[in-house]
């Protein structure tokens, strides 16, 4: 008879987030600590980050809460984090790339990279190429990847990828959406029969931070027609972590917590292996030899 296997519970795994200052993070960030999970996010602001550690703390009752310095925008500083992180942990159960921006006018990462690039997809690609070696270790493991319906106005444009000829912001924005979308695919693609999976979470149209650089009435009418809350935000990536019926589910893009299409240009298994092959191109200063 064939041994069953033991049910997933989110309960004493270790789990690491980005962007969990605010927002949706760090809804999951609360609602994970509350089901027993060990938190550990990343942050910019250490003060915030200490105000926030408390939040969480008070409000799941959990105390195994800590947080990482780390700027995204800088893949030194990445990899800092995840040479950090593997001295202090043994295990990663859980990595949740939630951290996300949109800027209204082109700017650069510290490594000269475009910013919205760097910050949404770049950074995610490297901390999990970096991290997916401890996953392997301490599988089942779930790598979960937050992208947004907006991925289907993206476009990738391999002769321009960071939009040097005719800048705009939300197209920046769509385009990152869609990489990530990408990316996760051919992750998955890469991690079968390792223990691993990854998959996509779109959170829905909330009320955070993203927004702040919009103009006032703009952002008003977002938040005024629609625009859930963060914790309503954040339960696709809750049911992706805890939830035991997508043990077995790898490659998927999550919508209310239900898999649900993405965009036709995703499913171009061409299109992301060039994607993963420049993006190797970028950060191969920071791998020596990458996990997948």
């Amino acid at each position: 008879m064939e041994k069953r296997k033991p049910k997933w519970t989110i309960e004493g795994k270790t789990c690491l987030i980005t962007g969990a200052t605010s927002g949706i993070g760090k809804a999951t960030a609360i609602e994970l600590a509350k089901r027993g999970a060990r938190i550990i996010y990343t942050a910019r602001d250490l003060e915030k980050a200490k105000i926030v550690k408390e939040e969480i703390v008070l409000k799941s009752q959990n105390n195994d809460v800590e947080f990482f310095e780390c700027e995204l925008s800088s893949l030194e500083s990445i990899k800092k984090l995840a040479e950090n992180f593997k001295k202090r942990y043994s295990a990663l159960h859980v990595l949740i790339n939630n951290a996300g921006l949109w800027e209204a006018h082109r700017k650069l990462s510290k490594d000269g990279i475009e910013l919205t690039f760097a910050v949404n997809y770049l950074a995610q690609f490297l901390l999990t190429d970096l991290l997916l070696g401890l996953l392997k270790k301490s599988a089942p493991s779930r790598v979960m990847n937050v992208s947004s319906e907006l991925h289907r106005k993206g476009k990738i444009n391999f002769d321009d990828l960071e939009l040097k000829k005719h800048y705009n912001g939300m197209k920046a924005y769509y385009n990152s959406k869609l990489a990530i979308v990408l990316f996760t695919k051919e992750l998955a693609r890469r991690l079968q029969d390792t223990g691993v999976t990854a998959n996509i979470a779109h959170p829905g149209l909330a009320k955070t931070d993203i927004y702040r650089a919009l103009p006032s009435i703009e952002k008003k009418l977002i938040f005024l027609f629609g625009a859930i809350t963060p914790e309503e935000g954040a339960k696709t990536s809750i049911c992706l972590a805890m939830s035991d019926e997508v043990s077995n589910i790898s490659g998927e893009y999550f919508a209310r917590g239900k898999i649900t299409k993405s965009s036709d240009e995703s499913y171009d298994i061409e299109e992301a292996k060039k994607l993963w092959n420049i993006s190797i191109e970028y950060v191969k200063k920071y791998i020596e030899n990458s996990e997948v």
